[in-house]
C-alpha cells in the first residue's frame, strides 16, 4: 500500500504545473503589433542622460527589450549588438531597454563597453506599455523598429541573442531592397538616401542624410543640371525661392545626377549661381533611381515627416514671363498654412537626366 502511494504528489503537481502555464498564455501581454502607434516615453540612460523617443522622430529607432541585464543571455545579446553596432547605426538609433535600475544600466554598459545606450524602465511600465512585461515582472526579449513617423514598422517578438544583429541587419537589407522598387508615392514617405554636398559655401554640411534633417515644416529635392537649358532658367527661381523661405522653415535640397557632369563643375555652377542650400552629388544616379527622377528640374516636397506631399514642376513656364500657375510655391504656402496642396502632382519638364550605363 504504501509502495502504490508513494509518488500521489507527483499528480497534484503536474496539475499545477499546468494550470500555471494556461494562466499564464491567457493573462500574459501581448506585443503591440506593426503599423500601430509607438508609445512615447522619457527613461534614464546609461550614460546619465535622459531620453524621450518622441525627440527621435524622422530617425528610425530600434528599441531593444531584453529580460535583465548581467544575465547570460542579455550579455550576450548586448555585447553582440556592440560588436555590430557600426553597421546598425548607419540603418537606426539603437537602445536597449530592461526593467533594471539606472545605478544597473550604468555599471552593465561599462562593464562590457557597449556602444548603444541602455535605458531602466525601472518600475516596467514602458514594458508594459508595449505589450511585453511578463507575469514574472521582467521584459521579454522582444525588439521593435519604430519608423521615423513613429508607428511601429517592425516586431521581433523572439528576438535572438548572440544572432540578434544579424537578424536586424537581414532586416533593414532587405527593407532598403524593397524600398528601392517602390516609386515615391503622394502620402508615402520616401527613401531614405545620405549624399556628399559639393557646394562649398560656408555653414553647409559636407553630407547630407535625409532622415537626419530635423525641425524642417518642409523639405524641397530638386533635381538639377549645369548643362540643361531648361534647368538653367530656372536656377533664378530655385535661389530665390530657397532665400525666400529659409526664414519659414522649409530647406532646399538640389541633387545632380548626370553623370556627364562631374562635382567640379557642380560645385562651380553652384557657387555662381549662389545657390544658399546643399547640392549634393548623385553619383552613379541611385538615388534618381529611388525615387524614379526623370527630368532636370523635377521636385518632391517631403513634410516634416519625409511623407511626399506635392510632386512635379517648379511652375508652367521655362519663361518666368509667362508663368501662370506657381505649383511648387503654392503647395509650400499650403504646407506651411497645416494645408493639403491645391495641386498635387504636375508632370515635370525638362531634360532627361543623364544615367549611367549599367
Amino acid at each position: 500500500m504504501q509502495k502504490r502511494n508513494r509518488f500521489w504528489w507527483v499528480i497534484p503537481f503536474i496539475i499545477g504545473i499546468l494550470l500555471w502555464g494556461v494562466w499564464s498564455v491567457v493573462f500574459s501581454s501581448t506585443p503591440l503589433k506593426e503599423g500601430s502607434q509607438a508609445p512615447d516615453f522619457t527613461l534614464p540612460g546609461s550614460d546619465g542622460n535622459t531620453y524621450r523617443l518622441s525627440d527621435f522622430r524622422g530617425k528610425r529607432v530600434v528599441l531593444m527589450f531584453y529580460p535583465k541585464s548581467n544575465t547570460p543571455g542579455c550579455t550576450a545579446q548586448n555585447c553582440a549588438v556592440r560588436d555590430q553596432y557600426d553597421q546598425l547605426s548607419q540603418h537606426a538609433v539603437v537602445f536597449g531597454i530592461s526593467v533594471d535600475t539606472p545605478e544597473t544600466q550604468t555599471q552593465f554598459a561599462k562593464q562590457h563597453n557597449l556602444k548603444h545606450i541602455v535605458l531602466a524602465d525601472a518600475d516596467g511600465k514602458v514594458a508594459e506599455a508595449y505589450g511585453v512585461r511578463t507575469t514574472a515582472g521582467f521584459a521579454s526579449r522582444t525588439t521593435f523598429i519604430i519608423a521615423p513617423d513613429g508607428t511601429i514598422e517592425k516586431v521581433f517578438e523572439k528576438a535572438g541573442t548572440s544572432n540578434h544583429p544579424e537578424e536586424l541587419l537581414s532586416y533593414f537589407r532587405a527593407s532598403a531592397q524593397q524600398g528601392t522598387a517602390e516609386k515615391p508615392e503622394i502620402g508615402k514617405r520616401v527613401p531614405n538616401f545620405t549624399l556628399p554636398n559639393v557646394n562649398p559655401r560656408e555653414g553647409l554640411p559636407k553630407e547630407v542624410t535625409l532622415y537626419d534633417i530635423k525641425d524642417k515644416k518642409a523639405i524641397v529635392i530638386i533635381y538639377i543640371a549645369t548643362r540643361c537649358p531648361v534647368s538653367l532658367d530656372y536656377d533664378e527661381r530655385m535661389a530665390n525661392l530657397a532665400k525666400e523661405y529659409a526664414d519659414k522653415g522649409v530647406l532646399f535640397l538640389g541633387i545632380n545626377s548626370n553623370h556627364i557632369e562631374p562635382a567640379s563643375e557642380v560645385a562651380e555652377h553652384a557657387q555662381k549661381k549662389g545657390f544658399i542650400f546643399p547640392v549634393l552629388k548623385d553619383e552613379g544616379n541611385k538615388v534618381a533611381d529611388m525615387y524614379d527622377a526623370k527630368v532636370t528640374p523635377e521636385v518632391f516636397v517631403v513634410d516634416s515627416n519625409f511623407v511626399l506631399r506635392y510632386h512635379g514642376r517648379i511652375d508652367d513656364s521655362q519663361n518666368p514671363n509667362r508663368v501662370s500657375q506657381r505649383d511648387l510655391k503654392n503647395a509650400l504656402d499650403a504646407i506651411l498654412a497645416g494645408k493639403e496642396p491645391p495641386v498635387k502632382e504636375t508632370r515635370a519638364f525638362g531634360c532627361t537626366i543623364k544615367r549611367v550605363q549599367r
